[in-house]
């Protein structure tokens, strides 16, 4: 939460960030879908955020925005890549 600086990472309306607080913390590839619980694969979102995006698989493009979005909030030496899905058995 505290490298999203309290505020929601998910995209509000014309895929802006959404301006929200950071409520809760999110598997970006849902975890009931093989997502990893690991930093590299949470996202912080606001509880609308995290409801609508449900266990949906976000698209590629959701997936670059984000990332380019948090190297304005990121530290420099932070990695800014966002989904990561469990090795397969």
């Amino acid at each position: 939460m505290a490298r999203a600086a309290g505020l929601c990472e998910m995209e509000a309306g014309f895929r802006r960030r959404c301006s929200r607080p950071a409520e809760h913390g999110d598997h970006f590839y849902p975890w009931s879908k093989g997502g990893s619980t690991s930093l590299q694969n949470f996202v912080a979102a606001c509880a609308r955020c995290n409801r609508a995006k449900g266990a949906r698989i976000p698209s590629p493009g959701q997936q670059e925005r984000i990332e380019r979005r948090r190297r304005d909030y990121f530290m420099p030496e932070g990695s800014v890549s966002v989904g990561e899905r469990q090795p397969l058995r």
